[in-house]
């Protein structure tokens, strides 16, 4: 049978089919924002029945959330358990920086090239209020310093002109987020730098010089993977299980 809801005053027919994958998005953002922001303990089991009880829902579209996140190699099946949070590992590390180096310094190069003086401008006033923002908060939101650093990156990208280059960079940031976070610099320490990059990139994309903001991207990707390197690698996160998982 279907239910009936209002929207901006038209009738849509809602079966429960609809309503159960409905739910099961909403259960698998829920879940999949705490892992990737390491809301959840690393050595913590996931079982079905215990999150159906949190979410107030029925085991199904837990299983489906769960079968989701799998999918995305962010939980393992434990079989008759559970499900655990797979480990970061150099692997993933290095997987998501090959990959960054390949898209984002060639989108820099581009935005150079093709952008408009004043979608430059532009983008450098929303990074530069958005920096100023989030530094007023106390404590500052990781969530909001991500959300930050993504914008001014796919600002970039969208000033490369290329629909498909802001698709892969926007589906790549998503998908890395877990592994990027673990910059020692995504928060308060990262501000200053974040802005001094803001200013530099944007000033090559001004002065049409391609060279100069495919260097910056580089520059600032390669630091970003070196302290995160550095810390997964970190005696004591090591020891409390959170350091890197040679894969």
């Amino acid at each position: 049978m279907l239910a009936s809801t209002t929207q901006s005053g038209r009738n849509v027919q809602r079966s429960p089919a609809s309503k159960r994958i409905s739910l099961t998005d909403s259960i698998y953002e829920a879940l999949r924002d705490r892992i990737v922001f390491s809301e959840i303990p690393a050595e913590e089991i996931l079982v079905e029945a215990r999150l159906a009880e949190a979410h107030g829902v029925s085991k199904t579209p837990v299983r489906e959330a769960l079968a989701l996140l799998s999918q995305e190699e962010l939980v393992e099946v434990l079989p008759r358990v559970g499900y655990r949070i797979t480990p970061i590992g150099l692997r993933d590390v290095h997987e998501v920086f090959h990959l960054r180096f390949l898209l984002e310094p060639e989108a820099a190069a581009l935005a150079a090239r093709r952008s408009a003086e004043e979608d430059v401008v532009d983008l450098r006033r929303r990074s530069r209020d958005d920096l100023a923002r989030i530094s007023g908060e106390a404590p500052l939101s990781l969530r909001a310093y991500v959300g930050c650093h993504d914008a001014f990156h796919l600002g970039i990208a969208a000033l490369s002109g290329s629909r498909r280059l802001v698709r892969f960079i926007r589906t790549l940031l998503r998908d890395s987020t877990r592994v990027r976070v673990r910059d020692p610099l995504m928060g308060v320490e990262g501000l200053d730098e974040d802005r001094e990059t803001t200013e530099l990139v944007a000033e090559a994309l001004l002065t049409r010089d391609e060279a100069r903001a495919r260097t910056l991207m580089i520059e600032h990707l390669t630091s970003s993977k070196a302290r995160i390197l550095a810390k997964l690698n970190d005696p004591e996160l090591t020891a409390r299980g959170e350091g890197v998982v040679v894969t």
